[in-house]
């Protein structure tokens, strides 16, 4: 990616990664100084919750680490959105902190809301489940918040918020690229300007080729999209997020040298990606 991007087209990330409980609130902190919001203090029963959901006795694969899921928590807290958009639900774990991390800044649920979105109405890890399943074992109370829409992707955005209406957006769903580059674009119409778009699995692609070898067919979709990124950034290890500039047309030749890599979707797939691509751009302006 070096040679086709350059160096001179990237950002460099601020880090603030969440490496454990008893950093949380100092971790916490410099994110809101980060997000330019330093008067938000950690709200009350947050660790609380974090420990709880931390020692739940089973996890499912797929889901998002402890660290990642400390930074989710705290940057939604901070931004506190009352309408909250996640691509890639699963078995619904993110999207339950997510709502758990707003309804702690409000005083009522009601109004608040958040959209997840997945490919499948099974989940992808257990089929004998429904996508979401794990939102009503997590945060029960906040189930009736969370509004899940299956079989759909990211072009129902539309459908779901206003145009400059979003202040985060939450993308964990096809990690090929140039998969989660479509996801944003699609969805920065409708977020604000300066708002932020939050990516996970931003290390998927290198680590599974340091864990597997050169063969490792782990997708780099998202990594590309992270490390590429030429605005403002904050790293969390394997989350970040991404600012998104004031004017959105300045995403085109971004987008447009991402689009030069190598497209990690075969065949007949690779020409509608492209064909989406495209589409999506001129919502840019």
């Amino acid at each position: 990616m070096e040679g086709r991007l350059g160096q001179n087209k990237r950002s460099v990330a601020e880090e603030c990664v969440f490496d454990s409980l008893q950093t949380y609130e100092k971790r916490y902190a410099q994110l809101a100084h980060y997000l330019g919001a330093p008067e938000r203090l950690l709200p009350p029963n947050e660790l609380e919750f974090l420990r709880q959901i931390e020692s739940r006795p089973r996890r499912y694969p797929g889901a998002i680490g402890s660290a990642d899921a400390r930074f989710l928590s705290a940057l939604t807290s901070i931004l506190r959105p009352p309408h909250a958009v996640e691509i890639g639900t699963l078995t619904g774990f993110s999207a339950a902190l997510i709502a758990a991390a707003i309804a702690r800044r409000y005083v009522t649920t009601n109004g608040l809301l958040v959209d997840t979105i997945d490919a499948r109405e099974q989940c992808l890890i257990d089929e004998t489940r429904p996508t979401g399943f794990e939102i009503a074992e997590i945060a029960p109370e906040l189930a009736g918040i969370v509004r899940l829409h299956a079989p759909c992707d990211s072009q129902i955005i539309g459908q779901l918020a206003h145009r400059e209406e979003l202040r985060f957006v939450f993308i964990d769903a096809n990690h090929c690229h140039p998969y989660p580059l479509l996801d944003l674009l699609r969805c920065a119409p409708y977020t604000r300007p300066e708002g932020w778009v939050v990516l996970h699995d931003i290390q998927l692609g290198i680590s599974g080729r340091e864990n597997s070898g050169a063969a490792s067919t782990s997708p780099f979709g998202a990594e590309w999209l992270f490390e590429a990124w030429p605005f403002r950034k904050i790293s969390g290890d394997n989350i970040g997020a991404v600012q998104l500039p004031v004017d959105r047309s300045r995403l085109i030749p971004f987008a447009l040298r991402l689009m030069s890599l190598p497209f990690e979707v075969p065949g007949p797939g690779a020409a509608r990606l492209r064909s989406a691509l495209l589409k999506s751009l001129a919502g840019l302006v």
